[in-house]
């Protein structure tokens, strides 16, 4: 995993805040759709005690709504966590960004 990337990617996504942003993930099949009025994105790096976390962590920060069965339900949450162990294929656009996880595919773009 290259740093310098995944700066690269929490760049790309806080030159969106203040827009309204869309996660699309896709995990073993299932897949999540998520729209989160951005405020900021930040990146950190811990010892997790969840391996559902794991180390490296990117977080959407702001209000965050699912999608479900055509309407929005707001998230409790103010911010949304990406693990991205194992984050390649990173692709960055302006508008559009994707990449892997060892859990899951992600496509963010700005709305």
């Amino acid at each position: 995993m290259s740093d310098t990337k995944i700066i690269e990617l929490k760049d790309v996504i806080n030159g969106w805040a203040g827009n309204q942003i869309s996660i699309r993930k896709e995990e073993t099949g299932d897949i999540d759709q998520i729209r989160i009025s951005l405020q900021k994105a930040t990146f950190e790096q811990r010892d997790a005690e969840d391996e559902y976390l794991g180390d490296h962590i990117l977080f959407l920060h702001g209000t965050a709504y699912a999608a479900e069965e055509g309407s929005q339900v707001e998230l409790p949450a103010i911010t949304y966590e990406i693990p991205i162990d194992g984050i390649t294929d990173i692709r960055l656009d302006s508008d559009i960004v994707s990449f892997e996880t060892n859990r899951a595919q992600y496509v963010v773009n700005k709305n």
